[in-house]
């Protein structure tokens, strides 16, 4: 499911700070530097579903003379680690949701300060 939320969706930064970023917020890297994606588990405790928020981003330029930057793209929900994208009819409990939507405000509020 792709996420409304479009305040991390096109920030391009360093790669090295968006790495940073992602990493000490408890994502994990997945993928090669050109097109990293970064992927954090979060469980419903009530329905035991395990949800995952994805961030992909990819390879904006690669200067020699200039820092690797990256553009982060749309943040994806997906549930219990199935590969295909969820549902717009399936129902994502608003407990998710809120955490899932806080997550980004607060990833986007680190990359952006950070300009």
């Amino acid at each position: 499911m792709q996420l409304k939320d479009k305040s991390l969706n096109g920030v391009v930064q360093t790669f090295t700070l968006v790495d940073s970023t992602l990493t000490q917020q408890g994502f994990k890297r997945c993928g090669k530097v050109d097109a990293v994606t970064y992927q954090l588990n979060i469980q419903d405790s009530a329905t035991q579903s395990m949800y995952t928020l994805i961030i992909p981003t990819r390879l904006e330029s690669s200067s020699s003379s200039s820092p690797f930057m990256v553009r982060i793209g749309k943040p994806l929900l997906k549930k219990d680690g199935r590969t295909h994208k969820l549902k717009p009819s399936l129902k994502i409990p608003e407990s998710i949701l809120s955490a899932v939507q806080s997550k980004i405000a607060e990833i986007a509020d680190y990359l952006q300060v950070q300009k």
